[in-house]
C-alpha cells in the first residue's frame, strides 16, 4: 500500500508539474509583467516620429525593438560562457506606469528631475521647481523591483558610450570646481597614483589629471589586492541595473521574469499590427529554450546619445508625457538651468569653504571650461573677466555673462564638436596600454549595448591623435 501511495504521489507530482508548466507558458499562473508589444502599441498613434501633440521628436519603435533584441541575444551568449551577473536586490524608481533604473552618468540627473516632478505632482514650469540636492532627495523614493514588476508597468533604462561616460565622470567629479568632490574622488587618486599620502591632507586634489584618474580606475577594476574603492560613476554599466542577471532570493520575482520572457516570445510569434514594425518570428523555439530560466530584460533601452528623443518615447509609452509642461524645451531649458545651477554652486561653495585651495578666478575659469567641454558655450566665447573682475563679480553677474554666451553660441556650427574634441585631447594623454585595458574592462558594455570597442577619439588611425589649436584643459589660457 505504501508503495502504491508513493507511486500515486509521484504521478500527481508529475501531473502537477505539467499543469504548472502549461500555465506558466500561457501566462496564467502569475500576475504578468507588461507585454512589450502592448507597451509599444501605446506609441502606435504617434505620427511622423513625434509625440501626440506634435511638439517633441521621439525615437522610432524599431530602434527600441532592435536594441532589445540585440541585448537578449548578447545575454544568451554570455550565459553560455557562464558570464551572467547575480543580484539579490534591484532598486528602481517607480512613478505611475514607469519603472526606471538609473545608471550614473547616463543622464540620470535629468531623469531624477523628471521623476521628482511627476512623483510630487508638480504643475508649474519644469525648471522653476527646486531640484537642489536631487540625488539625495530621490534616494528614499527608490524601491525594490520585486514590488512593482507587474502588468502595465513600463521598465526602462539608459546607457551611454563607455569611453564618453568615463570622460564625463572625470570632468564632473574632478575637473569641475567642487572641493567636496575633490576630497571624495580626488584624494584617493593622489594618494595611490602619486604615492604621496603625506601630502594628501595638504591639498584638495583639484589638479588630478585625466591620465592619473584613468590609471586609478583601471587598477581599481583589475587589482583587487590594491583594495581601491570602486565607484558607480565609473564601473561598467553591465554591472548595474541587473543586466543579464539571474535573480536570486525571490521566487516570485524570478517567476515574474520567466512569464515576462515567455509572453514577449509569444507576442513576437504572433507579430503586431498598426504602425509597429513586423517582428521576425523565425527563431521563437530558440527563445523559448534559452529564456526558460529568465533574466531581466527592460522594455526600453534608451541611449544618452539620443536622450531627448528616447525620453519622450518612454514618457509617451508610460502615459506620462502629458503630465509635463507643454512649453518644456528640454534641450535649451536644461542647458540654461545647468548653467545657472552650476554657477550658483560655485559661489555657494566659495562662501561655505573656510580655506579654499584654489582662487575664485580659477573656480570660475574651470566652470567656463566645463561649459566649453559640454558643448554649451562655444570655445570662441573665451572667459570674459580679468583677474580683478573675477574677484569682484557677483553670482547674478556671472550667470548673466554665461547665459549671454550660451545664447550667442547657438549660431556656432561647430558647437556640438566641443565634447568630441575635448575627449580627443583627454585620451591623447593616456598610454596605449591603458586604453587597451579600458577596452577590456568595458567589453561587456560593448557587447550588450552595441557600442564599438575602438572609436577614433580613443584609438585613432595609426595611434596618432590630431588636436586643434584650442586646449580645453588649459585653465588659464586667454
Amino acid at each position: 500500500m505504501a508503495w502504491s501511495n508513493r507511486k500515486l504521489y509521484a504521478l500527481l507530482t508529475i501531473l502537477g508539474s505539467a499543469i504548472y508548466v502549461s500555465l506558466l507558458l500561457n501566462g496564467h499562473l502569475f500576475p504578468s509583467a507588461a507585454s512589450v508589444a502592448k507597451i509599444y502599441q501605446r506609441l502606435a498613434p504617434v505620427k511622423a516620429k513625434t509625440t501626440t501633440d506634435t511638439r517633441k521628436a521621439v525615437t522610432p519603435l524599431s530602434t527600441f525593438q532592435q536594441r532589445r533584441q540585440h541585448f537578449i541575444d548578447a545575454c544568451i551568449a554570455r550565459r553560455r560562457l557562464g558570464n551572467l551577473n547575480v543580484t539579490k536586490s534591484l532598486q528602481v524608481f517607480h512613478v505611475g506606469d514607469l519603472a526606471m533604473c538609473l545608471v550614473p552618468k547616463t543622464g540620470s540627473t535629468l531623469w531624477k528631475q523628471i521623476l521628482f516632478y511627476l512623483d510630487t505632482n508638480q504643475s508649474g514650469p519644469f525648471f522653476e521647481v527646486n531640484f537642489s540636492g536631487i540625488h539625495r532627495r530621490m534616494q528614499p523614493r527608490s524601491q525594490q523591483a520585486v514590488r512593482i514588476l507587474r502588468e502595465g508597468v513600463v521598465t526602462a533604462v539608459f546607457v551611454r558610450e563607455p569611453y564618453s561616460r568615463l570622460f564625463s565622470a572625470y570632468v564632473d567629479k574632478l575637473f569641475k570646481p567642487r572641493e567636496d568632490n575633490w576630497r571624495v574622488y580626488g584624494r584617493p587618486v593622489v594618494n595611490y597614483v602619486r604615492r604621496t599620502s603625506a601630502a594628501v591632507g595638504k591639498t584638495c586634489a583639484g589638479n588630478v589629471t585625466f591620465a592619473e584618474f584613468v590609471r586609478y580606475f583601471i587598477d581599481s577594476e583589475t587589482k583587487p589586492e590594491a583594495k581601491l574603492r570602486r565607484n558607480e560613476h565609473y564601473t561598467p554599466q553591465s554591472q548595474h541595473c541587473g543586466f543579464c542577471t539571474s535573480v536570486e532570493g525571490s521566487r516570485r520575482l524570478q517567476d515574474n521574469q520567466k512569464v515576462k520572457m515567455l509572453e514577449n516570445v509569444d507576442n513576437k510569434r504572433q507579430g503586431v499590427t498598426g504602425q509597429m514594425d513586423n517582428i521576425d518570428a523565425s527563431s521563437m523555439g530558440h527563445f523559448q529554450d534559452k529564456l526558460r530560466e529568465g533574466f531581466l530584460v527592460y522594455d526600453f533601452i534608451g541611449k544618452t546619445e539620443s536622450i531627448l528623443a528616447d525620453t519622450w518615447a518612454i514618457l509617451e509609452a508610460s502615459h506620462l508625457a502629458r503630465r509635463l509642461p507643454a512649453s518644456l524645451d528640454m534641450d535649451k531649458d536644461a542647458g540654461k538651468h545647468t548653467i545657472t545651477r552650476t554657477i550658483r554652486n560655485v559661489f555657494e561653495s566659495a562662501n561655505t569653504t573656510a580655506s579654499s585651495c584654489v582662487s575664485k578666478e580659477e573656480k570660475l575659469r574651470r566652470t567656463w571650461k566645463n561649459f566649453h567641454i559640454r558643448g554649451m558655450i562655444s570655445k570662441r566665447e573665451l572667459f570674459p573677466l580679468t583677474p580683478a573682475e573675477a574677484d569682484d563679480v557677483t553670482i547674478e553677474g556671472m550667470q548673466e555673462l554665461a547665459l549671454a554666451a550660451f545664447d550667442k553660441s547657438t549660431s556656432d556650427p561647430e558647437l556640438k564638436r566641443n565634447k568630441k574634441e575635448a575627449m580627443i585631447e583627454a585620451y591623447s594623454t593616456i598610454p596605449l596600454t591603458d586604453r587597451q585595458s579600458l577596452r577590456r574592462i568595458y567589453a561587456a558594455d560593448f557587447e550588450l549595448f552595441q557600442y564599438p570597442p575602438s572609436i577614433p577619439e580613443v584609438f585613432p588611425e595609426g595611434d596618432k591623435f590630431h588636436l586643434g589649436s584650442y586646449r580645453f584643459f588649459n585653465i588659464f589660457d586667454k
